[in-house]
C-alpha cells in the first residue's frame, strides 16, 4: 500500500474495515471468582494499516487480541459483544475446528519470546515447513523450497544450511526472524505482533521492525503491534490505541496521540519517558496502582490515579469524545461542560523536548579535580573455556569509576557488559589484569577479610526481578540474607528492623516482609532486589539492566529511586544497559563496548553530541524515539566490523578530546578529528 492510499484510509476518505470488534467483554474464572479483563472494548481495524495497542502490563492488550484468534486460556471466555471478521462473528466460535479456519491462515501471531515459540527438539526448517504444509497446501520438495525461500525473505543468512539447524543454534534476533517466517508463511490477512522486539537489542530491534514493514508491503498484510515501547510505536504505527484497565481510552493516528493526546493516562505514559525528562530532576510517575479487576469499577478506572480528576470521573464512566475525524478519547475533560484544562507542557512541546541538551549546567563527579576512584579496572581480560574452546568475553578493558558518579556500560547482547559487572562483584574470575576497589586489589586470590569488604561494599541489582529472587522464600529472608551470612546483626529484632528500614527506603510497606515474590508486581519485585542490595550499606552498586523488563511508568519510578538513593547514601553506580535513551538520562559517563572491547568512552552528552566510533553511531541511530516525525525520517546505520583494517596500522586507545576516548588506528583517528 502506497502513502496516498494509507493517508486516504487514515483521513476517513476510504475505510475498508477488515475486522470490527464491538463492546467486547472477556472474563476469567479464578478461584471461584470472576475477573473482567476486557470491559466493553470496541475497535475497527482497517485493511493495510498498522495499529499499535499500548498500555502497561495488565491493561488487557494481549487478552483483547487473543480473542481474535481463539487463544484465551481455558478459564477465560468472551462473555459479551461481537468480533466480526469476513462476515462472521468469530467471538461465537466454540470448537477448535471453527478456529482452525481463521487461526494462522487468516489471522496469525508473532509471540514475545521466540525461544518458547519454537520447539527446541525440531529443526528450524521443519517448523517453517509445518506452517507451509498446513496453510499453503504444499508438500515434499516444494514445501522445503518454500521454507528455504521464507528463511531467505526474513534475512536468515545461508538459509539452505540454517534450514537443518536447531533453535539453540540461533541468536535471539535470528530466532525472532524464524518466528516471523512461520507466521508470514501462513499468508495471513492480519498479523498480530505481541511485543516482538522487547527482548532484543536496539540494533536488532530496528532490523526486525524494518523487516516486518517490508513483509507487510510484500504480502499486503494488516498489522497489530502490542507494545509498551512508545519509540517502537512512533516508528511503525499508522494509528495508536491506548488501553487501560481493560478498555481503550484513546485512539487516533500516531500524530494525534503523540502530539495532541487528551486522555490523562496517555499524558502520564508520555511524560514518564526518559527522553522527555530533565537530567538531574525526577521523571513524572503515575501515582497509585491499576484497579483490581475482580471488583466492579465505577466511573473512569483511571480517576484514582489522576491528579486532574473531577467528581464526575469517580461516578460515571465517560463516553468517547471526538477530538477530530481520526481521533477520539474517553475522558470527561473533552465534555463542553468541563473546566478548560491545558495539556501538559511535556506533551505540547514534545519535539522540542526530544532535542534538548541534558547536560548543560550539571556538575559531574569525574570533573572534580579531587575525584577519587571507587573502582579501577586495569587491562581486564575474562575468558571462558580452554584450549580450542577458549572464548575471550572481555579483552584488555580499562576504566575508572569515581565516587558519586553513574558510569554506564552499553552494547549489544554478548558484548561483555554483564561479564564485566560480574567480574567486579567476583562472580566471574578475571583471567588477566586486575580490579581495584578503593585502591585495593579485589581480583584473583584475596584474603577472607578483603572478600567480606567486597561483599559489604559492592552489591548487584539483577536484570530479571523474578528470576533473581528465591520464589520459595519470604521477602524478609531474601532481603536479610547477606546480613545473616555476614552476621551483621546481634539478634532477630535488629535484623527485622534493618529489613523494614530497607523496604521503606525503596517505597515498600514494612508488612510486605511476610509475603512471597509472586505476590508482587514487576516494579515491586525490582524494589525488593534494590532493598536486598541496600541493606548491606554498599558504596558501589552494579545495576545490570535493572529496568529492561519493566513498563514505561514503572521504569520512571525505579530510575527516580536509583537517583534518590544515590543522593541520600552517596552511592556510585555501574549502570549496564542497551537502551541509550535511559542511559542518557541517568549517566554521567558512558562507555560503549563491542565484543569485549571498549570502543568509545565519554561524558554522556558529549557522546550524544559527538559520537565518533562507527559502532557508537550505529547504536545511536537505532534508538527508538517517541516522536513519529523523527522516527520515520531517521536513517538506520548498520555497523560492519570488516570496515576496520588493522593488519598494519594497529589501533590504540586515545583521548581525542578531554575525557573523550576512542579506539582506532592513525587513519581512523584522523577521520574522527576531522568529524570534530
Amino acid at each position: 500500500m502506497n502513502k496516498n492510499e494509507k493517508d486516504a484510509i487514515l483521513s476517513g476518505r476510504e475505510r475498508n474495515v477488515i475486522l470490527s470488534a464491538r463492546d467486547v467483554e472477556v472474563q476469567f474464572s479464578l478461584r471461584g471468582d470472576r475477573l473482567t479483563a476486557i470491559r466493553g472494548c470496541s475497535l475497527d481495524l482497517y485493511e493495510g494499516e498498522t495499529l499499535a495497542i499500548v498500555g502497561e502490563s495488565g491493561s488487557g492488550k494481549s487478552v483483547f487480541t487473543k480473542t481474535f484468534l481463539g487463544m484465551l486460556d481455558a478459564n477465560g471466555s468472551v462473555t459479551g459483544g461481537s468480533i466480526l471478521f469476513e462476515g462472521e462473528d468469530i467471538s461465537r466460535f466454540k470448537t477448535e475446528k471453527e478456529w482452525k479456519r481463521i487461526r494462522g491462515g487468516k489471522i496469525s501471531m508473532v509471540m514475545q519470546d521466540p525461544m518458547t515459540s519454537l520447539n527446541p527438539l525440531k529443526r528450524i526448517g521443519v517448523q517453517v515447513e509445518e506452517s507451509i504444509r498446513l496453510h499453503q497446501g504444499l508438500s515434499g520438495a516444494e514445501a522445503k523450497r518454500e521454507a528455504i525461500r521464507m528463511l531467505d525473505i526474513v534475512g536468515i543468512p545461508d538459509p539452505e544450511r540454517r534450514y537443518h539447524q536447531y533453535p539453540h543454534e540461533f541468536s535471539g534476533g535470528m530466532r525472532q526472524r524464524v518466528v516471523i517466517a512461520i507466521a508470514v508463511a501462513c499468508r495471513p490477512r492480519i498479523l498480530i505482533c505481541d511485543e516482538p522486539t522487547t527482548a532484543l537489542d536496539v540494533t536488532i530491534q530496528a532490523q526486525i521492525l524494518d523487516l516486518i514493514r517490508r513483509l507487510q508491503e510484500q504480502f499486503s498484510m494488516t498489522i497489530i503491534y502490542i507494545t509498551h515501547d512508545l519509540g517502537v510505536v512512533a516508528n511503525v504505527a499508522d494509528r495508536v490505541a491506548v488501553m487501560y484497565a481493560g478498555q481503550i481510552v484513546e485512539i487516533g493516528t500516531a500524530e494525534d496521540v503523540f502530539y495532541n493526546a487528551w486522555h490523562p493516562y496517555s499524558w502520564a505514559l508520555l511524560s514518564a519517558l526518559p527522553q522527555l525528562g530533565i537530567k538531574g530532576k525526577k521523571l513524572p510517575t503515575i501515582d497509585g496502582t491499576p484497579p483490581n479487576l475482580f471488583n466492579k469499577i465505577t466511573g473512569d478506572a483511571f480517576a484514582p490515579r489522576n491528579r486532574r480528576a473531577m467528581a464526575i470521573d469517580f461516578k460515571v464512566d465517560p463516553p468517547f469524545f471526538e477530538v477530530s475525524e481520526t481521533h477520539k478519547a474517553k475522558t470527561w475533560l473533552l465534555d463542553p461542560r468541563s473546566p478548560k484544562v491545558e495539556q501538559p507542557a511535556s506533551i505540547r512541546q514534545l519535539s522540542e523536548r526530544m532535542n534538548q541538551d541534558y547536560g548543560s549546567g550539571l556538575k559531574h563527579p569525574h570533573q572534580d579535580p579531587n575525584r577519587v576512584p571507587v573502582i579501577t579496572v586495569k587491562d581486564l581480560q575474562v575468558t571462558f573455556g580452554s584450549g580450542r574452546k577458549k572464548f575471550v568475553a572481555v579483552d584488555k578493558v580499562n576504566f575508572e569509576i569515581y565516587k558519586g558518579e553513574t558510569f554506564a556500560l552499553v552494547g549489544e547482547s554478548g558484548s561483555g557488559k554483564t561479564t564485566i559487572g560480574r567480574a567486579i562483584t567476583r562472580i566471574n574470575p578475571a583471567t588477566e589484569g586486575e580490579i581495584l576497589f578503593k585502591g585495593e586489589r579485589i581480583s584473583g586470590k584475596i584474603s577472607k577479610e578483603v572478600d567480606q569488604k567486597v561483599i559489604r561494599g559492592i552489591q548487584m541489582i539483577f536484570q530479571d526481578p523474578l528470576a533473581s529472587l528465591n520464589e520459595r522464600a519470604k521477602v524478609e529472608y531474601i532481603v536479610s540474607e547477606g546480613v545473616r551470612n555476614l552476621k551483621m546483626c546481634k539478634n532477630s529484632a535488629e535484623r527485622e528492623e534493618l529489613v523494614q528500614n530497607a523496604l521503606r527506603e525503596v517505597g515498600l510497606l514494612p508488612e510486605f516482609a511476610s509475603r512471597f515474590p509472586h505476590e508482587f508486581s514487576g516494579g515491586q519485585r525490582q524494589r525488593i532486589g534494590i532493598a536486598r542490595a541496600l541493606i548491606m550499606k554498599p558504596e558501589f552498586i552494579v545495576a545490570d539492566e535493572p529496568i529492561s523488563a519493566l513498563d514505561v511508568s514503572i521504569r520512571a519510578q525505579v530510575l527516580n529511586l536509583l537517583n534518590e538513593l544515590k543522593g541520600t547514601y552517596g552511592l556510585t553506580y555501574l549502570f549496564i544497559a542497551h537502551d541509550l535513551s535511559v542511559v542518557r538520562f541517568i549517566s554521567d559517563r558512558i562507555a560503549v563496548i563491542y565484543k569485549g572491547k571498549i570502543v568509545e568512552l565519554a561524558e554522556a552528552e558529549e557522546l550524544f553530541r559527538h559520537p565518533l566510533h562507527p559502532y557508537t553511531r550505529a547504536l545511536l541511530s537505532a534508538i527508538p524515539n517517541p516522536d513519529p516525525a523523527i522516527e520515520r525520517s531517521k536513517k538506520l546505520l548498520v555497523y560492519d566490523p570488516a570496515q576496520h583494517d588493522y593488519s598494519e596500522d594497529k589501533p590504540v586507545w586515545t583521548e581525542i578530546l578531554p575525557d573523550h576516548f576512542v579506539y582506532g588506528n592513525k587513519q581512523e583517528l584522523n577521520q574522527y578529528r576531522g568529524m570534530l
